[in-house]
C-alpha cells in the first residue's frame, strides 16, 4: 500500500509539474518580453519536450519487458503477446524519434533518406506525409483512448473493456491535445478542434454522472482552463510542429501510465480467476 501512495504522488506530483511548465511555456511565449522564441526552444530538435517523448517510449518498452519476466505464468497467452508486442512497437518508436541513433551519433543518411526523408533524417516516419501521418495518430489516440472508454463507462458497465483506462488518463489525452493550432484555415485542424471540445463536453457528463473525486475535477478543470487559454494564445503555435511536441510527450506520458496499469489489471485478474 505505501508503495502504492509513493507511485501515486510521484506520477500526479511529475504530470503536475509538466502541465504548469508547459503551460508556462505557451502564456511566456505570447505574453512576456523576451520570451517571444521560449515555446520555438523547447521545441526545436532535440529539445526538452522530444526528449522526454523518448524517455515514456523506452520506459513503456522497459516496462512491458519486465512486466513479462515478473509476471510470467501469471499473465493470460494473449496478454502476454500484446504486451510484448507494445514493448517491441515503443522501442521501435524510440528509436525512430532519435532516427535510430543518428541524432545522438551524428552519422549521416543514406542517399535515400536524404532524397525521401521529410527531414533528410535515418528514420521511416518522415517518409510519409506529416499531415496524414499525424492525422491517422491522433484519430487512433483519440478513438482508444478518450471516446471508447467514455461510451463504454457510459453504457456498456457490465462489460467495460477499458475500466484500467482511468478518467484521470483520458484528462492527460485531452490535455495533450489541446495544444493545437485553433482557428487555423486548415480543415484538419477544425476536426482536431471539434473533436476536443466533443471530447471535453462528454467527459465533463461523465463527471457530473459519476460524481468523480476531488482530484479528477480539479484534474478537468485544469485540462479546461488550459485548452480555454490555448485557444486565446493560438497565434503563437504554427501550423508545422512546435505544439505537437508537447503534445507528442503528454501522449507518451499518458499512453505509459495506462500500459501500467493494463498489466496491472490482467495480473490481477488473472490472479482472481485462478483462485476460483
Amino acid at each position: 500500500m505505501k508503495n502504492q501512495n509513493n507511485f501515486f504522488y510521484l506520477e500526479y506530483g511529475l504530470l503536475f509539474g509538466l502541465y504548469l511548465f508547459s503551460i508556462f511555456t505557451v502564456v511566456a511565449t505570447a505574453y512576456l518580453a523576451g520570451y517571444e522564441n521560449f515555446l520555438k526552444e523547447m521545441t526545436h530538435e532535440n529539445g526538452v519536450f522530444e526528449t522526454l517523448t523518448v524517455i515514456w517510449l523506452f520506459a513503456t518498452s522497459v516496462y512491458g519487458f519486465y512486466a513479462l519476466y515478473s509476471f510470467r505464468g501469471q499473465l493470460s497467452k494473449y496478454i502476454s503477446l500484446l504486451i510484448l508486442a507494445v514493448s517491441l512497437l515503443t522501442f521501435v518508436a524510440g528509436m525512430e524519434e532519435i532516427s535510430w541513433g543518428q541524432q545522438l551519433f551524428h552519422f549521416e543518411s543514406s542517399h535515400y533518406f536524404v532524397e525521401h526523408n521529410l527531414q533528410k533524417e535515418t528514420n521511416l516516419h518522415n517518409l510519409v506525409d506529416a499531415n496524414l501521418f499525424s492525422s491517422l495518430i491522433y484519430s487512433t489516440i483519440y478513438t482508444l483512448f478518450v471516446f471508447l472508454p467514455l461510451l463504454f463507462r457510459l453504457f456498456f458497465k457490465e462489460k467495460n473493456y477499458f475500466d484500467f483506462i482511468g478518467l484521470n488518463h483520458i484528462l492527460i489525452i485531452l490535455f495533450s491535445s489541446s495544444f493545437q493550432l485553433y482557428f487555423y484555415n486548415d480543415f484538419g485542424v477544425y476536426a482536431d478542434m471539434a473533436t476536443q471540445v466533443v471530447a471535453l463536453i462528454l467527459m465533463g457528463y461523465v463527471l457530473w454522472r459519476e460524481g468523480s473525486s476531488l482530484l479528477t475535477k480539479i484534474h478537468y478543470f485544469v485540462v479546461l482552463s488550459a485548452t480555454m487559454i490555448f485557444m486565446l494564445t493560438h497565434e503563437v503555435f504554427r501550423f508545422l510542429n512546435m505544439q505537437y511536441e508537447i503534445r507528442e510527450m503528454f501522449v507518451t506520458f499518458g499512453f505509459l501510465l495506462i500500459f501500467i496499469s493494463f498489466i496491472k489489471h490482467y495480473y490481477s485478474l488473472f490472479n482472481r480467476e485462478q483462485r476460483v
